[in-house]
């Protein structure tokens, strides 16, 4: 049995004081809440709540474990909202080359106008004439002028260019994603 929907269906019976409003607020049976209350029981070896037909009530132990459940249930809910949180939103290092006229003429602006609208990213911008790997040196995007010389990788056109076609080859969807969230065309 899952520990966490154990331990929220525990602390759920000892807020609504009966198996069935448990039951009715988790859209679950009250046999399944008492077996969650049973499964923690067993597995804790004590008992946590007294229970009769008419009223249930916390035993000592079962008050402890009750108060370090909601703050460990609070504390996985938290983690859950972090996580929904960043979700979506671009962070971490960026690895992106281009040759060195295009980088700083062209490339240079957008980029700043990219750090701006996603402080959660960091770019490291390499500019240089030379042809890279992409793997062994660790870039997400390289931006090359004219036609990829190889077909191994994904490259896609984004705009004229004064001597030939703009192409950006990348391993990664975020780098795919870093030129839709600028823009395709924009200087």
């Amino acid at each position: 049995m899952d520990r966490l929907a154990s331990m929220t269906a525990f602390v759920k019976a000892v807020e609504c004081g009966s198996f069935a409003a448990t039951a009715s607020a988790l859209g679950i049976s009250p046999q399944m809440v008492a077996k969650h209350v049973g499964y923690l029981e067993a597995r804790l070896g004590a008992r946590l709540l007294n229970r009769t037909t008419r009223k249930q009530s916390l035993t000592t132990i079962g008050k402890s474990y009750y108060d370090r459940c909601k703050v460990a249930l609070a504390e996985v809910d938290w983690a859950d909202a972090i996580a929904e949180e960043t979700r979506g939103k671009p962070r971490g290092l960026l690895r992106v080359n281009a040759p060195v006229s295009f980088g700083t003429h062209s490339l240079s602006p957008v980029v700043a106008r990219y750090l701006r609208s996603h402080p959660g990213v960091d770019v490291d911008l390499v500019l240089n004439d030379r042809l890279v790997d992409l793997i062994d040196e660790g870039f997400e995007a390289v931006f090359r002028i004219g036609p990829p010389r190889t077909t191994n990788l994904a490259a896609i056109e984004l705009a004229p260019f004064r001597t030939g076609r703009l192409r950006l080859a990348g391993l990664s969807a975020r780098a795919r994603d870093s030129v839709d969230a600028v823009g395709p065309g924009r200087p």
